[in-house]
């Protein structure tokens, strides 16, 4: 674990996020994507995050609201280190834990076996698993269907799994992701309490929900995400009532209107670029401390916002030798099965191919049988 550093206020920066942005590729196919990854194949890019700036501090609980589509989740993930990000950099100062349906989960195991394989995944030991499982089952309210397969369970069992497990793992940043949204009203209520005894060990709490009272109730302050960007970040009355303006407006337009307002902004994440970003943030520093401010904070500016962490597309030459070792595998799997000598295969190379009929496979399986024999 990272040494805790200071903020200005003396309160400690559990999670602090500079310019930090994801990119997909609006692939057809998943073999298309796998493609990509030997070939120079471009498709159309698509930008989820947009420069996301900011710094969550111990015993903060922060909500992250914003329409479908707008980044949330997406930033979440890569708080929670299960994604990485584009560019930009995230900092994580302790141990987190991310509660969201099928986080984590895997499908062909039981509750219990799931709670153990999250567990020792979350750093818990099987001695602590042991000592903690019948709370967490408890927990859950999930009763006998607790060792039945997870695929059978409802979006709200496996929220009230994935809730139970990463509640009792004790995290100090806890990663609440609309999971509560689909959980009983009982349930939920339980879930908040558990979170408020959360603030109460001043731990540090993202909590994305769609619920706008909840967000009142447990927020300290609001990251109010528009379309990949931060549209406002601060205390979460002022932050709230804005965000409550918006959705009024945005409701009252009518449907050609809603679609032309989504069209605009979607076109906006897939034109957006790096440079684009690193000339508006210039601008800024221009506008607010003067030209010279902007020259001197430039070079380490460009640097922090183009920290690449995205995985590169292979170079030529490793392509060539990738390539190479597969041919080179397949060759030798060749003379193994067909039993050819190496003096063989350089005298008459096609036979590596042409040996491979039915009467000579036929040959091999029963001389291969006879050899059992």
């Amino acid at each position: 674990m990272e040494k805790e550093k200071l903020s200005d206020n003396n309160r400690k920066v559990k999670v602090r996020a500079n310019f930090v942005t994801k990119q997909y590729e609006m692939a057809p196919k998943k073999t298309d994507k796998a493609k990509s990854l030997l070939l120079k194949t471009n498709f159309p890019k698509f930008w989820a995050v947009r420069g996301v700036s900011f710094e969550a501090y111990e015993g903060e609980t922060i909500a992250v609201v914003g329409t479908n589509g707008s980044g949330k989740s997406t930033l979440m993930k890569m708080v929670s280190g299960i994604v990485p990000q584009t560019s930009g950099s995230i900092e994580i100062n302790g141990e987190t834990s991310l509660i969201a349906i099928n986080a984590g989960l895997k499908g062909n195991m039981s509750g219990r076996e799931n709670i153990r394989l999250k567990g020792l995944m979350m750093g818990m030991t099987n001695e602590e698993i042991d000592n903690k499982m019948d709370d967490i089952i408890a927990f859950s309210e999930l009763g006998k269907f607790i060792d039945q397969q997870v695929k059978t369970y409802s979006s709200g069992m496996k929220s009230k799994l994935g809730f139970s497990i990463s509640v009792h793992a004790n995290p100090d940043i806890l990663i609440v992701d609309e999971a509560l949204s689909v959980g009983d009203a009982t349930f939920n209520r339980k879930s908040l309490l558990k979170i408020k005894d959360f603030q109460q060990q001043g731990k540090t709490i993202f909590f994305v929900s769609h619920s706008l009272g909840q967000v009142r109730e447990m927020a300290d302050r609001v990251l109010w995400m528009h379309y990949g960007k931060v549209r406002k970040f601060g205390p979460t009355n002022e932050v709230m009532d804005e965000y409550d303006s918006f959705v009024k407006r945005y409701k009252s337009l009518n449907g050609k209107e809603q679609a032309d307002y989504r069209k605009r902004y979607r076109e906006a994440q897939e034109s957006f670029t790096l440079d684009a970003l690193f000339g508006d943030e210039i601008k800024k520093i221009r506008e607010v401390s003067g030209e010279e401010e902007a020259v001197r904070q430039e070079t380490s500016l460009y640097k922090a916002i183009n920290t690449q962490q995205s995985i590169r597309h292979w170079s030529r030459i490793d392509t060539i030798i990738l390539t190479v070792l597969v041919i080179f595998s397949i060759l030798l799997a060749d003379k193994i099965v067909l039993n050819m000598s190496m003096k063989h295969i350089i005298q008459t190379p096609s036979h590596l191919i042409t040996d491979w009929n039915p009467y000579n496979l036929h040959e091999m399986v029963v001389e291969h049988e006879g050899d059992l024999k």
